[in-house]
């Protein structure tokens, strides 16, 4: 891993991600861009250009933009774990994900860590966390953080043990030295349609074997379960996980819309650590 990409907003969540990213940098060497998404900008259409819009009042925002980037600098700085991370910054022009999807194109990132309050009722269905619309656009995988963590000693990985898992299986197998707690995945409603335990087993293992992910447990539902997304964070929880790993098939447009997504239902609603990796 090479760069870690960490959005912020200065928010008190956008902190806790930036502190986990300087976490997983001192881990792997890595560097750090911070960056923040100037969507005042967007207002800037030409017609706002000549009756609405105020440089000024755009110059005034960036100036306190730049502040808030020294500020955050100097409280990661003082924390003499975080000292030795290389950290750069940017503020680019544009709608947050749209920017943070170039940002991941024109500068190899590896790994976006994004803070996430989530999203719920009314919210969620119309609008949706930013991070949400990051995991289903991003071609890294992405680190949705509800609250700084310093470990991740318990890993929880729902799988449909299918042969689209093997890139999340070797997406995870890459960020063993990172995230190199005890995994346990999750086997819910027999996607897979295997005939019983020692075939769920022995594909299990075989996926081990195919992608070089360590030594994994698994735990399998004994019943139907109907909402998927309420099984895994009860797992989670009576687990104690620190960290939940999910593959995603980014589903767009009328797809997302009809079919829905568990892992953006997921981080929408977690109150731990959520790897979303992409398997589209």
């Amino acid at each position: 891993m090479k760069k870690i990409l960490v959005p912020t907003d200065f928010s008190a969540f956008a902190q806790n991600a930036l502190e986990v990213a300087a976490d997983i940098a001192l881990k792997t060497n890595a560097s750090v861009m911070l960056l923040h998404a100037n969507e005042k900008i967007v207002t800037a259409t030409p017609l706002a250009e000549y009756y609405l819009y105020d440089k000024a009042i755009e110059d005034e925002y960036l100036d306190m933009v730049n502040e808030s980037l020294k500020k955050t600098l100097v409280e990661i700085a003082d924390n003499d774990k975080f000292a030795r991370v290389k950290i750069e910054t940017a503020v680019i022009g544009g709608p947050m994900v749209s920017v943070i999807e170039e940002v991941v194109k024109d500068h190899a990132i590896d790994l976006i860590v994004m803070g996430t309050r989530g999203a719920s009722g009314m919210e969620e269905f119309f609008i949706g966390s930013n991070t949400e619309k990051v995991i289903r656009r991003a071609k890294c995988p992405v680190l949705a953080v509800p609250k700084a963590v310093v470990s991740f000693d318990k890993i929880i990985f729902p799988t449909t043990l299918k042969d689209d898992q093997k890139v999340a299986f070797s997406a995870l197998a890459e960020l063993q030295d990172i995230f190199h707690g005890n995994i346990t995945l999750l086997y819910l409603n027999n996607p897979s349609q295997l005939k019983d335990n020692a075939a769920i087993e022995a594909r299990k293992n075989e996926l081990l074997k195919a992608t070089a992910l360590g030594k994994a447990s698994l735990y399998v539902s004994d019943a139907d379960v109907f909402n998927e997304e309420e099984a895994i964070l009860d797992f989670a929880h009576q687990q104690q996980a620190d960290l939940i790993v999910m593959a995603t098939h980014q589903r767009r447009g009328l797809a997302h819309m009809f079919m829905g997504s568990i892992t953006e239902d997921t981080v929408n609603h977690s109150d731990i650590p959520v790897l979303s990796i992409s398997i589209r």
